[in-house]
């Protein structure tokens, strides 16, 4: 486990009963932490994304930048409303900071977090329903714990398809591409990673399935994992082959496996 990410959650614990952790954490949370047995490996991933509401009262407590600054974070860049920052030692991403877009028109990003100024955060659609179908896990490093709300492994796969899709604009550079070839990769790793998981996503779409803004969540997730993407799946392809050290031709035939079972599984919620 990341001393990071010890650091950041140590940091953080003022907040963990506002924010939910989302982004490439949760499935290793989950390994670790969610009580069933996992068989395969998650990919690692340095930084945690936090899920903001747009206004976060400090209701007595230190501004969130005075925290992470007091264990030497820092902002990624200056910028007016910093969302990404890094650690002094390493100058790698440990904490970003994300929120909902507050309004139907694309919003300038990264957005002030109300009451936390200057801190900002990256305005994206479709997280909202991450802090929706959410629950705690208990995360124990070394001699501390925290209870961090996250959000269920259904809701987490579906919102992993979404941001496959809002990277699409992104793909044409480096960054974006290995992004999207990741979001593959994280996918796959959930898939096959054992009966019991799967029956745990299985349930989560069914809750996830029972609100209309689930439905529509999941019907766009159907629409952007239908569209052609070889070059994507062969950039997962290239990750899953390299970490695991398994044939190409296997790490193709699991990514593409895990894509198709998804697009079923969320197929057939929907039409439940």
């Amino acid at each position: 486990m990341s001393d990071d990410l010890k650091k950041i959650l140590g940091a953080l614990a003022p907040y963990l009963p506002d924010i939910v952790i989302i982004g490439g954490w949760v499935p290793q949370l989950y390994r670790l932490y969610g009580g069933v047995p996992w068989r395969t490996v998650t990919s690692r991933t340095t930084e945690l994304d936090v899920l903001v509401e747009p206004k976060l009262d400090p209701a007595g407590r230190p501004k969130i930048r005075d925290l992470l600054e007091a264990i030497r974070v820092r902002p990624a860049r200056r910028e007016a409303f910093p969302a990404d920052w890094v650690s002094e030692e390493s100058e790698a991403t440990v904490v970003e900071f994300i929120m909902e877009n507050p309004g139907p028109a694309m919003t300038k990003s990264p957005q002030l977090v109300e009451l936390q100024s200057p801190l900002g955060a990256i305005v994206l659609n479709d997280v909202a329903m991450l802090r929706t179908f959410s629950g705690i896990l208990t995360v124990r490093i070394d001699d501390e714990s925290w209870e961090l709300r996250v959000p269920t492994l259904g809701a987490w796969a579906v919102g992993k398809a979404l941001s496959f899709g809002a990277r699409r604009g992104n793909a044409v550079s480096r960054s974006g591409a290995d992004k999207r070839a990741k979001d593959l990769v994280y996918l796959r790793d959930v898939l096959y990673a054992g009966p019991e998981v799967l029956a745990q996503v299985t349930n989560d779409l069914k809750a996830v399935a029972a609100s209309r803004a689930g439905q529509l969540a999941m019907k766009r997730a159907i629409g952007h994992l239908k569209t052609e993407h070889e070059d994507t799946l062969v950039g997962a392809m290239l990750q899953l082959s390299t970490r695991d050290n398994a044939p190409a031709a296997t790490a193709r035939a699991e990514i593409a496996g895990a894509e198709q079972f998804f697009l079923e599984l969320l197929s057939e919620h929907i039409s439940a």
